[in-house]
């Protein structure tokens, strides 16, 4: 199995939920984080949005570390990893890369089929592999 998560950057709300799962069900460090979440907006600080009044635009995209393991243990019992079953929003999708039935591909021949772009992290972010992207 080669295991990956599909982040639909359109349904992100950066909510941290995915974050805040992580750290609590894998009993992790206060300044210990797998996953957290990048804000997208004029850079400028966190959670400071683009564009001019009215027309302002923020959006989000969690950055999983090369310390997220995908919840290994759970995904060998069967179970999704936790920031995907526990996303509010269903903005991640997880599943075998190498197999076509997959939720992962499934969602991703869905979102290119809408003219989504699909997306890795460039490899000098140091994110762990198998995490794509899709936005418009």
């Amino acid at each position: 199995m080669k295991p990956g998560i599909l982040v639909d950057l359109e349904r992100c709300v950066g909510c941290w939920t995915c974050s805040m799962i992580c750290k609590a069900s894998n009993l992790l460090e206060e300044n210990e984080w797998r996953n957290y979440i990048r804000s997208l907006g004029d850079g400028s600080g966190v959670d400071e949005p683009e564009g001019v009044y009215p027309n302002l635009k923020l959006r989000w995209m969690p950055i999983f570390t090369n310390g997220c393991t995908l919840c290994a243990p759970r995904i060998a019992e069967g179970e999704l990893p936790y920031c995907v079953y526990n996303c509010p929003t269903q903005a991640m999708a997880f599943g075998d890369r190498e197999d076509p039935e997959s939720d992962f591909n499934k969602t991703k021949a869905e979102l290119e089929a809408k003219g989504r772009r699909v997306f890795e992290l460039d490899e000098w972010e140091n994110q762990r592999p198998g995490v794509f992207y899709s936005e418009k």
